[in-house]
């Protein structure tokens, strides 16, 4: 008899394992109706990464788009599917009933979900499926939405639990997952093959162990569950599980209080979750930190700063700010490329920390800019870390097989003395930096007062930009754009130069910011706007009516100015076709009001024009608003291009970028190209456009048409 209550009262854990788990497969059910419902604008990468089948159909019951899973489920390929009918799969009458289905879920425009057996290719199986119309705000088109839930593994386990319970023993042995049942005193009574895998330990070595041996927390909560009266279905958290070797997995858990004939257990459904944490952790680390040399970055000193601030609220604290600017920077980039001088940004970045305490933040503002914050110190030490950063700057960079000599400019400001927010201690050691430039460079400052004249002299500078757009010393060059399916020029990219006399041409990077500042970005952007309207118009006059413009919009001028009305009157002037002018958005742009910005982007849009958005990767909403924007290109920053043949980090970035825009329907500009590894390697992943020195510097107008020639 007691053979045969045993063998009872095991028959009866194994259908009770077998029935939560079923259990846990409905909720998955239920979790995707409310995930569907919630999200109807999935973009399709999404889409084809889910494990359901997944489908669209227009109005006509013709297939457009076919999920991955569902293409396997059904043995074919896409081609295979897209444009199809059910008329195609199914016999006539079969046929018929699925599409009167469907012309109802047309006419409700509700989802409607069933279960139902299906046949394909002599096989029965069992889905959950579901239909639904979904509206695209882009082409103001209403799609069929389908899905199909494989639930054939369901019903067999249905059918298991009434014919076996052997079955079931064999479908928790065999699952991906850890299952632990747990006496309510924390000792372990049973554990699947998986769990023990996982944990590199013998089922035998397993066995009324107890929880704390294993598991960091999950002791402490089963404690606090037996001591409460208020219980819950099931209990999800994360914990960390422990190897006999030391080391710790970490594990979602499901904990359940179930009841074995007439005792209570519990069953702990434990996923490791080690990819996940790895994702978690690496997307945290892009969020905070310098895509070129892995640094933290400005997003990075905001939180420092703002944390700093929350303790010096009750402990008043002083701390150093150290702003570097590289000496002569833009002579490196214009004379080597901007490989080199992305190359040398890496090598002072690692200079710098090499003398980096662990109580300092380096962090790179951007461009050739870096920053030091030290909490806790004095004027002093503040001096001596320059000094320090001076004695490792001494010695050669090696690029490109040459040695260059860099030197770096330093300001420093102090908290509270010189600013009590970030972006005032930032500013005021800037001026100090310009003035240790005016010094001689090579040298550090501290931000006093008089220092304030900086301002006097940006005022001059603005002064003889007003003279240059009086005078009409602006003018454009144009680096050409190439189709990558074609190997034809696509476009050109208009860049503003300053043509100071005869033979000083100077860069925007000499004058831009102070442009920005004073505003008169506004005028320079709207010259640049209409003078590469009508170039782009002689171009298309003269039959190259494939060729299209871009231009760079300015923060100043996509919030400031009345964009829309200004584009809208220079095409009209101009008599260019809209569809021929790209204006190009950076990240910071778009994000520094992302509600405002959205009604900007769709306004120029309604004008028939294209948007583009610059250096992606580089700003910190990354993905956040590529569904939200009515934008058609990507631009990859240069920094992920460099290196793509040697750096596989850059690479991969690259490739996800490509696969990214294209499963969103958006064309793929790759600039910075300057070799041809670069180039093969962007063609292999179909990388639409190609932009840089490997095609072609820009060029002044007249340079530029004989290019084309």
């Amino acid at each position: 008899m007691k053979h045969i209550f045993a063998e009872y009262e095991t028959h009866a854990l194994e259908i009770e394992k077998l029935r939560l788990r079923m259990k846990k497969s409905e909720n998955k059910h239920d979790e995707f109706l409310a995930a569907l419902r919630n999200n109807e604008s999935l973009n399709l990468k999404i889409l084809d990464a889910l494990p359901i089948n997944i489908f669209l159909e227009d109005r006509e019951g013709r297939t457009i788009f076919a999920n991955k899973q569902a293409c396997l489920c059904n043995g074919m390929k896409p081609d295979e599917v897209v444009g199809k009918t059910v008329y195609d799969f199914f016999p006539l009458y079969i046929a018929n009933q699925m599409r009167t289905g469907d012309l109802e879920v047309w006419q409700q425009k509700e989802l409607v979900t069933k279960e139902t057996t299906v046949g394909f290719q002599g096989q029965e199986s069992f889905m959950y499926t579901g239909k639904t119309i979904i509206h695209s705000d882009e082409s103001n088109e209403e799609f069929l939405l389908g899905f199909g839930l494989d639930i054939t593994d369901r019903v067999k386990a249905e059918k298991r639990l009434r014919d076996s319970e052997e079955k079931f023993r064999n479908l928790v042995d065999q699952a991906a997952d850890c299952f632990f049942l747990i006496e309510k005193n924390g000792l372990i009574v049973d554990i699947n093959p998986f769990a023990c895998d996982l944990l590199s330990s013998k089922k035998e070595d397993l066995l009324y162990l107890h929880v704390a041996y294993l598991f960091s927390n999950l002791n402490n909560k089963i404690i606090t569950i037996n001591k409460s009266t208020d219980f819950h279905t099931s209990y999800n958290f994360e914990d960390y599980m422990k190897k006999p070797n030391g080391t710790s997995i970490p594990v979602d858990i499901n904990l359940r209080l179930i009841n074995i004939s007439d005792r209570q257990m519990y069953l702990a459904l434990c996923r490791d979750i080690s990819e996940k944490k790895k994702t978690e952790a690496k997307i945290q680390h892009m969020a905070y930190h310098d895509a070129l040399t892995g640094l933290p970055n400005r997003w990075y000193l905001l939180s420092f700063m703002n944390q700093f601030l929350k303790q010096t609220d009750s402990n008043p604290k002083s701390i150093s700010v150290l702003l570097l600017d590289l000496d002569h920077f833009k002579v490196i980039n214009d004379s080597l490329g901007h490989q080199a001088g992305d190359i040398l940004l890496q090598q002072v970045a690692n200079r710098l920390k090499t003398i980096q305490k662990k109580n300092y933040s380096l962090a790179r503002l951007g461009g050739d800019e870096f920053i030091f914050i030290i909490p806790d110190s004095c004027e002093d030490e503040a001096k001596h870390v320059s000094s320090e950063v001076m004695k490792i700057m001494t010695p050669p960079f090696h690029i490109q097989k040459q040695k260059i000599n860099v030197s770096t400019s330093i300001g420093i400001s102090v908290y509270p003395n010189d600013g009590v927010d970030m972006n005032t201690l930032i500013k005021n050691a800037d001026i100090a930096m310009y003035r240790s430039k005016e010094q001689g460079r090579n040298c550090y400052l501290q931000f006093d007062s008089s220092m304030l004249e900086h301002a006097r002299e940006r005022m001059e500078m603005e002064i003889m930009l007003r003279e240059a757009l009086e005078r009409k010393e602006f003018v454009l060059h144009y680096q050409p754009k190439i189709n990558m399916l074609t190997g034809k020029m696509s476009g050109a990219e208009a860049l503003i130069r300053w043509q100071k006399g005869e033979n000083n041409l100077i860069y925007p990077n000499a004058f831009i910011q102070v442009a920005e500042e004073t505003g008169l970005i506004v005028q320079i952007g709207e010259l640049v706007i209409r003078e590469a309207c009508i170039r782009c118009k002689e171009w298309h006059d003269q039959g190259l009516t494939d060729l299209s413009i871009s231009v760079n919009i300015s923060a100043s001028q996509f919030h400031k100015q009345d964009i829309e009305e200004l584009i809208a009157n220079i095409l009209l002037e101009t008599g260019l076709p809209p569809y021929a002018l790209e204006l190009e958005l950076t990240e910071s742009t778009v994000m520094k009001s992302p509600e405002e910005a959205r009604v900007v982007l769709k306004n120029l849009k309604s004008l028939g024009l294209k948007i583009s958005i610059d250096d992606f990767g580089t700003g910190f909403s990354s993905l956040s608003y590529l569904r939200h924007f009515p934008i058609d290109t990507l631009k990859i920053d240069k920094s992920f291009i460099m290196n793509l043949d040697s750096d596989h980090a850059n690479a991969m970035i690259a490739k996800a970028v490509i696969s990214l825009a294209h499963s969103l329907n958006l064309k793929v500009v790759a600039e910075g190209v300057e070799n041809n590894e670069q180039m093969q390697f962007l063609d292999s992943e179909q990388c639409d456009y190609a932009q840089g020195y490997y095609v072609s510097r820009p060029l002044s107008w007249d340079k530029i048409n004989e290019w084309i020639k």
